[in-house]
Formats: structure tokens, C-alpha cells, sequence
């Protein structure tokens, strides 16, 4: 079975790392087999990532993708060949997404960070299926720092264990017969490969046919109070390219 990391951001949106270092830190420190750069409203991190893994002929494979903002919530798009209008409809942008050949992914649809400004989950995901548009639901990497906030009534715990967010998520996929994909939605290189998509082939055939698995990777890297902070004060704020060394300077071993 492969892996595949559905949703990371590089510095062409809000992440920390150039989509070159992406992919070279991928290729020779984790055992994920296939990526899409996601960055908001834009494929140029992807475009730049594939074409990077080409010219350096690495095993990983590169797929192109985009977080797109609609006016209800964010959607991951699969596989598109150009950049989608923001701000329209959740089931207007998942049309768009499909005639691109690609396939849309509602990302982090209980995220308690997008409360009042998002669509309430449920309601999101029951509207797309009255809609009778195919669509897939993300469980998200980084919605699992949430449980180092709250956990079994415990305060900044720093066992990782699944978010509330995330098993809302899995609840609902699971009720109504929704395929359910991992994506890191790392802003952070020890966040790649945080939640992932478990596939055996065709991994866009095998979402559509809802015979994908997910899977969580937390180590000790992947714990501790800093990285809840950025998670919840970075994550959800989207910053400008001029930011992101301010960011490094706030966790310099994401140099290394």
C-alpha cells in the first residue's frame, strides 16, 4: 500500500518552506509516495514542486492542487490544471474542480478556527450531498494539535490523540458513505505526513470508489506547546510571503 499527503503548504501561500525543500525533505526523510502542494487559491507551489521533482528525477510522485476559498469553507481541489475563482458557492467550485478532470475535498469541514465565518460542518456536507456533486472529506494532520488544548477535560495536553474536529469528520464520512482522505495541512516540515491517505494504486479512481484509507503519524517531533501555538495562531491566519522568516525565527530547527 502507498501513502499519499493530500494537502501542504509552501511559501507561495502561507507555509514556511520553499516547494523545492518540500519535496527534497519528502524524498529523503519520509516514506509518503505521493504529494499535492495546496496552496491557497494558487497552483504555482505545485507546478513548481512537479517540475522540480522532474528536473531531480525523485521517486515521489507530484500531484497538482489548490486550497480554494469558496464563501462557505475551504476545498481542496485535485488534480485541476488552473487556478479557480475564490469566494464562489462550495458546489460551484466543486463543478469547476470536476470539469478541470480534478476532484474536490472539503477540508478541515469542523475546524472550531472557522466558526462564523465558514458554514456549520454539518450543514456544509449535508448541502453538497443534496446537490448530488461527488466530493471527498478530509481528516486534517494539524486539527490534531487541537488535543493539546482540550483532551479529556485536561488542559494543554501533549499526548496527540484525534481532535474533535476530526472525528466529527470521520463521523459524518462514515454515516453517509463519504470518502474520507488524510491530509497534513502542514505549514511546518515536521508537520508532512501528519495525516495521510492510505491507497493501493489509481488514488484518485480509489477516492471516487471510496476504497481509500487514513492513517495518523505523530512522533515526540510532532508534540508540545509551541507547535499547538503555532497551529493555532499561525494556522489560522493567513501571512503574507514577507512573514515567513519571521515564522523560522520562531522555530529555528525548521531550518535544519
Amino acid at each position: 500500500m502507498k501513502k499519499a499527503d493530500l494537502h501542504i503548504h509552501s511559501n507561495v501561500s502561507d507555509g514556511a518552506r520553499s516547494p523545492e525543500q518540500i519535496i527534497d525533505y519528502i524524498e529523503y526523510n519520509t516514506d509518503i509516495d505521493k504529494v499535492y502542494i495546496t496552496d491557497h487559491n494558487n497552483i504555482e507551489g505545485a507546478k513548481i514542486a512537479l517540475s522540480y521533482k522532474l528536473k531531480k528525477n525523485y521517486k515521489i510522485e507530484v500531484g497538482i492542487g489548490s486550497e480554494i476559498s469558496t464563501n462557505h469553507c475551504h476545498m481542496i481541489g485535485l488534480d485541476i490544471k488552473k487556478n479557480i475563482r475564490k469566494k464562489m458557492s462550495p458546489q460551484d467550485t466543486a463543478k469547476e474542480i470536476l470539469n478541470q478532470g480534478g476532484f474536490p475535498v472539503i477540508a478541515h469541514p469542523f475546524n472550531p478556527f472557522q466558526k462564523g465565518r465558514h458554514l456549520n460542518g454539518k450543514i456544509l456536507v449535508e448541502s453538497m450531498l443534496d446537490s448530488n456533486i461527488p466530493f471527498a472529506i478530509e481528516v486534517n494532520g494539524s486539527l490534531n494539535y487541537m488535543t493539546l488544548l482540550y483532551s479529556n477535560r485536561k488542559f494543554l495536553r501533549k499526548q496527540a490523540e484525534l481532535s474533535l474536529a476530526n472525528k466529527k469528520a470521520i463521523d459524518i464520512a462514515k454515516k453517509y458513505q463519504i470518502p474520507i482522505v488524510g491530509g497534513s495541512d502542514a505549514h511546518l516540515r515536521r508537520v508532512l505526513g501528519s495525516a495521510y491517505t492510505i491507497y493501493k494504486d489509481d488514488l484518485i479512481s480509489e477516492i471516487k470508489n471510496n476504497t481509500v484509507s487514513y492513517g495518523f503519524d505523530f512522533t515526540s517531533r510532532r508534540k508540545g506547546f509551541k507547535y499547538f501555538v503555532y497551529h493555532a495562531l499561525f494556522d489560522s491566519i493567513p501571512a503574507p510571503i514577507k512573514y515567513k522568516n519571521n515564522i523560522l525565527k520562531i522555530f529555528p530547527s525548521e531550518r535544519k
